[in-house]
C-alpha cells in the first residue's frame, strides 16, 4: 500500500498519533493533507471534523477523501449566503446535514467534512435528536394517533399519496412514510393496533416490494418540537423582540414566522430561532463522542470574519432595522478553532512555529508523457517515483511508453527502485520533499477527472419520476376523442338501474356539460399545447371539431407517409461501412477525461454499429445540455477521419461552432488530423483557403453554420454530417440538410427532451439514442426564492465574483435592459456587466456572449434568449428578476445554464412582494417554491419541455396542428397512423351493466387517484392483470370492497368478448351465452372450437344460426362470479385460437 509508504518515508506517523497538544502545519497540499487525514482515521479510529473556509474548498476535499473512503466520509454543507438559510430552497445540504447528525447519533464514525459555518451553525442539542426518533417493529403495538401526532412534530407533511421525502398518509390501518436519507418509503400496515407488516414501495407505481422488520424514524427539520416547547419558545420568541422598536418588514416578518412555527410551516427557513428552544447550544462538534479536528486555511477564514460581518449589514439593509441581527444562528468561530487538534496554514496563520511540511503540488501532465519523460531524467538520484495508475487504460498505455524509452520500472514495493508503477487508486499527486518522493496518479498525467459520489442525488432523484404529470385536477383543460376541448371540473357519482357508476363531468362553450362514465376514461386526455396557450372550449354538437381533428388527421397522415418513405430510401440506399475500432480510435478514446455515462455509452455503441453497417446513418441524440452529446460527436468524427472521410459539423450559431471548433481542434490536432471553422466572421480570404483545401481533401473536419450549407462548399469525400439542433435552422437550410443525409451518415443532437410516445411511434423508424443520465461529477443547482431585496443581489454577485466566476442576470424586459444594467453598476461597481436581448442584431449579440465567454465582463443582464447550448462553465449564479413571470419549463431550461462545472452552482429566483399577486402568478410562484424541491413543477417543467421537443422533431409546421387537438390525442392520432391500427371503439351492448363502476370516496379519497385507479381498470387486458391490481390496491388501501373487484371482472370481461368478436350476451340464470359476428363465425374452425368447448371444465353448448355461432356455457357447478368465470373462459378460447 502506497499510503503504508508515505507513513513511513515522511512524518505523518508522528503527526497523527494522539497528541495533547495541538500542531501547527505549513507548506501542505490539498493531496497531502487528505492522505494525512485519512491515514489520522484509519489509525486512531476517531471522528475526525475537517473544516475549511468555502464551500468550493469543502467539496474538494470531500470528492476526494470520499474517494478513498467511500461511505464513512460525510458531508456538512451549509450555504455560504447567511440570508439564504432563511429563504425557501433546494432541499439537498439539509438532508444531508440530517444525514451527518443521525450517522454520529447512531454511534458511527466518520470524517466529517465542512465550511467554517458549519462548524458554527446551531443545531437543537443531541438530546432533542434522540427523543425525536422512533423505532417502528414488526408484531409490536403502537397507537396510530401517537405515530400521526410524532411525525407531525418532526416536520412531516400530511398528503393523500406519498410521493416526497418528508410526507406521510394515513389510509384507514396502512400508514405511509417517506423518510429523509432513504431511496424508498415505507408502508406500515397495522392490524387494529399490532404491526402486522413493513414494505418499502416505490414512488412511481406505488407498489411495495421488499419486506423489512423494522423501518427508523427520524425528523425531517432540524427545526422540529412538542407543542410544549412550542409554547415555551415563541413566549421567548415575542418576549425577545418586544425589546426593539420593530420596522414595518421586521414586523411583518416576525408575524408570518410566528405562524410558521405554529403550523409548522416552512420549518427549513426558521433555523435561527434554534436558539429559543434550546438552552444548551449545540454544533455538529457536539454529536460525537471524541473527536479530532483539522482547521485548514485558517486564515481565510477569519477574513471570511469580515465577509460574514458584510453579510449581516447587508440583511440588516434589507430588513430595514436590526432585531433580527440580535439573533444569531452561528456560535463564534475563534473558540471553536481554537480546539482543532491539526491546523494547517500555508500563511503561517499562528504564531507559535509551525511545523514545514515541504510539500509542493505538482501540475498536470495532461498526457503529455514526453514532459514527464523530461522530469524524470532530471530528477535527482535519490528521488523515488510511486506512480499508481487506477484506470487499466492509462497503466497500459504508460507501460508502453515506459517500455518503448526503455525505462525500467517495478510493480512490487518490496523491491528496491526509483521508479514504482501500480494498477490501484492513487493517493494523489505530490513531491514530498522531506521523504524524497514523488507521488503521481491518473489525474496528474492523464488529467483524468474520476466520478465523485453525491449522496443525495440517489435520494432525490427517486422523486423526479413522479407518477403521472398528465393527472387531472379540477379546472384542466381536456380532449374527448368525440367532443373536443373542455374543462374538467370533478369527479360525481349517479344511480342507473340500481348500479352506481362515477362520472367525469366536463364542461363545454356555453356552460354545456358532458358526463362522461369512468369505463370510457381512455377517451379523455389531458389537452397540453405546445406553447402553453390557453385553448378555446369546444362547441358540443358543432363541426369545428371534427374539423380540427380531420385536419390534424390528414396532416399527421402525410407526416408519417413522409416519415416511410424516407425510411425506405435509407433502407434502399447504399452507404459506406465504416471500419471496425482500430487502436488509434482507442487511443483517442482514452483522452476523455472523465468517466461516460452508461447512456453515453450505450449511445456510442449505437452510432459505431450503424456506421459499420452498409446503410446510412440517420441517427438522433437526444439529451440535456452538458449531458455529453459531444463527446459521442467526436468519437464519431474520428472514426470517420481514421477512415479518410470528410465531417461537417454543422451548429446553428457562430458562437457554438466556435466552442466546437475548440473542443475538437484539441482533441484530433495531436493525431495529425486538419479541423477547421467556417463562419461569416472568417475573412474573404481566409475562407476562399478552407474552400480549396475542402475540396482537395486537406481538411478532415469542418465546423461552422448554415454558412457551410452554401453551393460553393465542396467535400472531395464527405463520409459524416453531424447537426446540432436542426430545428433551429430555416426551412431552406433543412431542405439542404435532408439532401445531404441521402448518401451520407448523418448524426443529429438536440438538447430538448421528446415524449415518450413520440419515442415509441418513431421507433423503427429513426433511429433514436436518449442519453438522460447526468455527468457524474454534477451537483444540483442550489435555487431559492426569495423576495426582490438589492442588498441580497449584491451580496449573491460579490460571491460569485470574489470565487472568480461570473453573473447571469435575467431581466426579461428589452426595454429597460439598459437602465438595469446602469443600476448594477452602481449596486456593484467593481463588476463588468453588458447585456444581451433579441432585438439586437444577430452579429452583436454573438459579440457580446463571446465576450462573456472569454470572461471580458462578468455579469451578463439578458432576456430569455440567451443560447440554451452555449457552455459557459465559469458561470454559476443565477439571478432571476420577476421569475413569478416565466413559466416552469422556461425556468427549468434557464436553470440549465448554470452547474455546468464540477463546482456547486446557485439560482436566485425573486419575486416583488410589493405587487398583489394575482392568482395565476401566486399559483406559479408556489409552484416555483415547490419546483426547487424537484415536486410537481419538476414535472410540469419536464412535460412542457418534451411538448417542446415534439413539436421539434416533428417539424415547427405540425405545431398549429398540435395545439388544434393537444399534444395527447395529435401522439395517439400519430400512432393510429404509424401502425395502420385505427383506435376503434367498443361499442359491444355499451349499455349493459353487469357491476357498480364506482370506487368508494371512504376507499380512496382523493378524486385524482381515484380516476388513475378508473384509468387502469380500463387499461386490464387479462385476468393476470386483474390480479395484480387487487394485489396493488390492498397493499395501498388496504381490504378490497367486492363491487370493486366485480368492476374490475366486468371491464375485463367486455375487452374480452370485444377482441373475441360478440354481438351480444344473453344471460338465463346460471347460463351465459355469446353470440358471435357473422364475419367472425364465418373464420372460425369449427371443429377446432368444438374439440376445445367439448374440454373445458363447465358444460359448453354450440349454436349455429343465420351465419352467427352461439355458445353456452351453464355456470352451475362453478361458486365464483359468472364474470370472472366468462373472462376465463374466453381467455382460454383466444389463447387456444391464437395457439
Amino acid at each position: 500500500m502506497l499510503s503504508n509508504i508515505l507513513k513511513t518515508k515522511s512524518k505523518i506517523n508522528t503527526y497523527i498519533k494522539k497528541q495533547r497538544d495541538p500542531l501547527f502545519f505549513k507548506s501542505s497540499t490539498l493531496d497531502y493533507n487528505a492522505e494525512m487525514i485519512a491515514l489520522d482515521f484509519e489509525t486512531n479510529n476517531e471522528t475526525i471534523f475537517v473544516v475549511l473556509p468555502s464551500l468550493f474548498d469543502a467539496q474538494k476535499y470531500y470528492d476526494i477523501l470520499q474517494a478513498k473512503l467511500g461511505e464513512k466520509v460525510l458531508f456538512y454543507p451549509t450555504d455560504e449566503i447567511l440570508t439564504s438559510m432563511m429563504a425557501l430552497g433546494s432541499p439537498e445540504f439539509k438532508s444531508e446535514r440530517l444525514y451527518t447528525i443521525k450517522y454520529l447519533l447512531d454511534g458511527h464514525k466518520g470524517i466529517v467534512v465542512m465550511t467554517q459555518l458549519g462548524l458554527t451553525l446551531k443545531q437543537l442539542k443531541p438530546s432533542d435528536y434522540l427523543n425525536g426518533a422512533r423505532t417502528i417493529k414488526v408484531n409490536e403495538s403502537y397507537n396510530i394517533d401517537d405515530i400521526v401526532g410524532f411525525l407531525v412534530n418532526s416536520g412531516y407533511k400530511r398528503s393523500y399519496i406519498v410521493e416526497m421525502p418528508g410526507e406521510f398518509s394515513l389510509r384507514g390501518n396502512i400508514l405511509d412514510i417517506f423518510t429523509l436519507n432513504n431511496k424508498h418509503p415505507y408502508r406500515i400496515d397495522f392490524f387494529s393496533d399490532e404491526v402486522e407488516t413493513i414494505k418499502q414501495f416505490d414512488v412511481v407505481t406505488q407498489k411495495s416490494f421488499v419486506n423489512l422488520e423494522l423501518v427508523e424514524l427520524s425528523p425531517m427539520h432540524e427545526l422540529f418540537y412538542t407543542k410544549d416547547m412550542q409554547t415555551k419558545a415563541i413566549e421567548k420568541i415575542e418576549r425577545h423582540f418586544s425589546k426593539f422598536e420593530l420596522s414595518l418588514k421586521e414586523r411583518k416578518k416576525l408575524e408570518e414566522d410566528i405562524e410558521n412555527l405554529q403550523t409548522r410551516s416552512q420549518l427549513e427557513t426558521l433555523n435561527y430561532y434554534i436558539s429559543f428552544f434550546n438552552e444548551e447550544e449545540s454544533t455538529i462538534i457536539d454529536f460525537a463522542e471524541s473527536y479530532r479536528l483539522y482547521a485548514i486555511d485558517a486564515h481565510k477564514m477569519l477574513i471570511n470574519l469580515q465577509q460574514i460581518d458584510n453579510d449581516l449589514k447587508t440583511y440588516e439593509q434589507a430588513m430595514d432595522g436590526k432585531s433580527f441581527l440580535s439573533v444569531r444562528m452561528h456560535k463564534e468561530l475563534k473558540p471553536l478553532l481554537n480546539k482543532a487538534t491539526i491546523t494547517i496554514d500555508n500563511q503561517g496563520f499562528h504564531s507559535k512555529e509551525a511545523i514545514d511540511l515541504n510539500v509542493k503540488e505538482i501540475p498536470s501532465y495532461k498526457s503529455n508523457l514526453k514532459l514527464f519523460y523530461h522530469d524524470y531524467q532530471s530528477k535527482n538520484k535519490e528521488t523515488v517515483y510511486y506512480i499508481a495508475l487506477e484506470q487499466t487504460k492509462y497503466y497500459e498505455l504508460f507501460v508502453e511508453f515506459l517500455h518503448e524509452h526503455r525505462i525500467f520500472y517495478e510493480t512490487d514495493l518490496n523491491v528496491k527502485s526509483d521508479l514504482y508503477v501500480l494498477n490501484q487508486k492513487g493517493i494523489g499527486s505530490f513531491f514530498d520533499y522531506n521523504a524524497n518522493s514523488v507521488f503521481l496518479n491518473d489525474a496528474a498525467l492523464f488529467n483524468f477527472k474520476g466520478s465523485k459520489a453525491i449522496k443525495y442525488r440517489s435520494v432525490l432523484n427517486q422523486t423526479t419520476k413522479i407518477r403521472d404529470a398528465s393527472e387531472l385536477t379540477v379546472g384542466d383543460f381536456v380532449v374527448h376523442y368525440d367532443y373536443g376541448i373542455g374543462r374538467y371540473m370533478g369527479l360525481t357519482t349517479m344511480d342507473l338501474s340500481g348500479h352506481k357508476r362515477d362520472y367525469l363531468l366536463l364542461v363545454y362553450a356555453n356552460e354545456e356539460k358532458l358526463y362522461v362514465p369512468v369505463d370510457q376514461i381512455e377517451w379523455v386526455l389531458k389537452y397540453s399545447s405546445h406553447d402553453g396557450a390557453t385553448p378555446q372550449l369546444s362547441k358540443m354538437g358543432g363541426k369545428q371539431w371534427q374539423k380540427a381533428k380531420t385536419q390534424a388527421r390528414m396532416r399527421i397522415k402525410e407526416l408519417s407517409d413522409q416519415l416511410i418513405r424516407l425510411y425506405a430510401m435509407r433502407q434502399n440506399a447504399k452507404g459506406y461501412p465504416f471500419s471496425k475500432d482500430n487502436e488509434l480510435q482507442k487511443q483517442f478514446e482514452f483522452d476523455f477525461n472523465y468517466q461516460t455515462t452508461k447512456d453515453q455509452e450505450k449511445a456510442i455503441i449505437d452510432v459505431k454499429f450503424d456506421m459499420e453497417s452498409d446503410k446510412p446513418m440517420d441517427r438522433l441524440i437526444c439529451g440535456d445540455v452538458g449531458f455529453g452529446k459531444t463527446e459521442v460527436a467526436l468519437r464519431a468524427a474520428f472514426k470517420a477521419v481514421l477512415d479518410a472521410k470528410q465531417v461537417l459539423y454543422l451548429v446553428p450559431t457562430t458562437i457554438l461552432a466556435r466552442q466546437h471548433y475548440y473542443t475538437f481542434k484539441e482533441r484530433f490536432e495531436k493525431y495529425g488530423a486538419n479541423v477547421a471553422l467556417l463562419n461569416r466572421f472568417v475573412k474573404p480570404k481566409k475562407q476562399k483557403e478552407i474552400l480549396e483545401k475542402l475540396a482537395k481533401g486537406y481538411i478532415d473536419v469542418v465546423i461552422g453554420t448554415h454558412r457551410l450549407l452554401s453551393t460553393d462548399v465542396k467535400f472531395k469525400d464527405l463520409g459524416l454530417m453531424i447537426v446540432d439542433e436542426e430545428q433551429r435552422f430555416g426551412v431552406m437550410d433543412k431542405e439542404k440538410i435532408k439532401e445531404l443525409k441521402v448518401n451520407v451518415d448523418a448524426l443529429t443532437l438536440s438538447a430538448t427532451p421528446i415524449p415518450r410516445t413520440l419515442q415509441m411511434s418513431l421507433m423503427g423508424l429513426k433511429d433514436l439514442s436518449m442519453i438522460e443520465t447526468p455527468p457524474l461529477n454534477r451537483y444540483p443547482v442550489q435555487t431559492y426564492v426569495l423576495e426582490h431585496e438589492d442588498a441580497l443581489i449584491k451580496e449573491a454577485i460579490m460571491r460569485e465574483i470574489s470565487r472568480g466566476g461570473q453573473v447571469f442576470y435575467l431581466y426579461n424586459k428589452v426595454q429597460g435592459i439598459e437602465g438595469k444594467v446602469e443600476r448594477l453598476k452602481k449596486l456593484v461597481p467593481e463588476a463588468k456587466i453588458n447585456f444581451a436581448h433579441g432585438q439586437m442584431s444577430r452579429d452583436a449579440l454573438e459579440n457580446v456572449v463571446s465576450d462573456f465567454i472569454d470572461h471580458e465582463f462578468d455579469i451578463l443582464v439578458a432576456t430569455t434568449i440567451i443560447e440554451t447550448g452555449v457552455d459557459i462553465p465559469n458561470t454559476n449564479t443565477l439571478i432571476i428578476e420577476d421569475a413569478d413571470k416565466l413559466g416552469l419549463s422556461q425556468l427549468y431550461q434557464i436553470r440549465g445554464r448554470v452547474g455546468r462545472s464540477d463546482r456547486i452552482a446557485y439560482a436566485y429566483l425573486f419575486y416583488d412582494k410589493r405587487k398583489n399577486l394575482n392568482d395565476e402568478a401566486q399559483k406559479r410562484l408556489s409552484a416555483i417554491k415547490d419546483f426547487t424541491a424537484l415536486g410537481s413543477g419538476y414535472k410540469i417543467a419536464l412535460r412542457d419541455l418534451a411538448i417542446r421537443g415534439a413539436g421539434d422533431i416533428l417539424g415547427r409546421e405540425q405545431s398549429g396542428f398540435i395545439d388544434a387537438v393537444g399534444i395527447e390525442l395529435y401522439m395517439k392520432l400519430l400512432e393510429e397512423a404509424m401502425t395502420g391500427e385505427t383506435f376503434e371503439r367498443d361499442t359491444t351492448q355499451a349499455d349493459d351493466v353487469y357491476a357498480d363502476r364506482h370506487i368508494d370516496e371512504n376507499y380512496i379519497e382523493s378524486d385524482a387517484v381515484r380516476i388513475e385507479v378508473h384509468k387502469r381498470i380500463s387499461s386490464l387486458n387479462k385476468l393476470s392483470d386483474v390480479e395484480d391490481l387487487k394485489d396493488e390496491l390492498v397493499d395501498r388501501f388496504g381490504k378490497l370492497d367486492v363491487s370493486l373487484i366485480v368492476y374490475m371482472y366486468e371491464k375485463l370481461f367486455k375487452k374480452l368478448s370485444h377482441k373475441l368478436g360478440t354481438k351480444k350476451v344473453l344471460r338465463n340464470q346460471q347460463k351465459v351465452t355469446l353470440v358471435l359476428k357473422e364475419e367472425v363465425s364465418s373464420n372460425i374452425d369449427g371443429l377446432m372450437l368444438f374439440e376445445k368447448c367439448s374440454k373445458y371444465k363447465y358444460p359448453v353448448k354450440l349454436g349455429y344460426l343465420k351465419g352467427e355461432i352461439s355458445i353456452e356455457i351453464d355456470f352451475k357447478q362453478s361458486d365464483g362470479h359468472w364474470l370472472y368465470d366468462m373472462s376465463q373462459f374466453i381467455e382460454y378460447l383466444i389463447s387456444e385460437k391464437n395457439n
